[in-house]
């Protein structure tokens, strides 16, 4: 979106203006979580990942108030891990390409021409199963290397249609300082896609298959217009965001997942000049929880002992977005 704060900074759409987007993600996961438990060296081997993000979207304003926009990203992941390989040396395995395409409709609730310091949106929208979520790489047995699905967080697409429901909001409470806040759920009522998956603790024998879980986020902060005349604002607020261990609907939730949160602190910088606009915010983890799925919770019943899920997670993100209206 051209401003993550909402429409505070005065960039509501007119009628029949467009607006176009290039944002860029980045996430290093290197600290391994079981539960809210970080695992030492001598717990875990080395696990680690890269997660690259670059997206195109476009927004229509059909009118002040209602909005439709097209996400396109393009992804890249990167898993060393090596107890998918020989248990002894930790290689990488990649994937990339085009990511889950999504078309999502926006309303905002009340008068954008009477509301200037304080709105809200609503959005309803819709993605797409367009990125790969088989996605293979070489991985190095001792019987030699042989092709097989990559991790599931290195896999560009989740293999499900899914919906999506967002909210964002602000509100002018001080002179140059506002209260903002946004929440996102993605429903994906899919099962399981199909794609195999290999965890080492988990009891041999099985053929278990990647999930297509739900997603969440929360942002709630504050933002202050540091250089009112040049645009220039800052911001700073809690942020969530994770997969549940159940899903809203559809059910299958005994499928491969890594549920959980992370709970971070979002330091950001906002500029706008004239229809042009540059954000860029760094969230940083304070608490992190791997939380065990269905299938950990069912595996642990029947083999009559406690067997633990984990999570590689980064210490920080980093989010840049840059966005023009025409």
């Amino acid at each position: 979106m051209a401003s993550s704060l909402g429409a505070a900074d005065g960039s509501y759409l007119e009628a029949q203006q467009w607006a176009g987007s290039l944002s860029y993600s980045w996430l290093h996961s290197d600290r391994v979580f079981a539960g809210s438990h970080e695992l030492t060296q001598f717990e875990s081997p080395e696990d680690f990942g890269n997660s690259y993000s670059v997206a195109i979207s476009a927004t229509y304003a059909f009118t002040k108030r209602i909005s439709f926009t097209f996400n396109l990203p393009f992804v890249y992941g990167e898993h060393r891990w090596a107890y998918e390989h020989d248990f002894v040396t930790a290689y990488s395995m990649t994937a990339g390409g085009l990511g889950d395409v999504s078309l999502v409709g926006n309303a905002w609730l009340l008068d954008p021409d009477k509301h200037r310091d304080g709105n809200v949106s609503l959005s309803l929208g819709v993605k797409a199963p367009t990125g790969d979520y088989n996605a293979k790489d070489i991985s190095y047995q001792p019987t030699g290397p042989v092709m097989r699905p990559v991790d599931t967080s290195t896999q560009p697409g989740d293999g499900g249609w899914g919906i999506i429901l967002q909210m964002k909001a602000f509100q002018r409470i001080f002179k140059n300082t506002d209260l903002y806040a946004a929440a996102y759920y993605l429903i994906n009522p899919r099962k399981k896609n199909g794609t195999e998956t290999f965890v080492p603790w988990y009891p041999t024998g099985f053929n278990y298959i990647n999930g297509v879980p739900d997603q969440y986020l929360g942002r709630l902060g504050l933002s202050y217009a540091l250089w009112p005349q040049k645009g220039l604002s800052v911001s700073l607020g809690p942020r969530i965001e994770g997969q549940p261990v159940r899903d809203l609907i559809g059910g299958g939730d005994d499928g491969f997942r890594r549920p959980g949160y992370t709970l971070s602190v979002e330091p950001g910088l906002n500029l706008t000049w004239g229809k042009n606009s540059f954000a860029l915010s760094a969230p940083v983890g304070l608490v992190r929880n791997r939380e065990r799925s269905v299938l950990e919770k069912q595996l642990s019943a029947a083999a009559g002992r406690q067997i633990l899920g984990t999570s590689a997670v980064g210490d920080f993100l980093i989010l840049a977005s840059v966005s023009r209206r025409f």
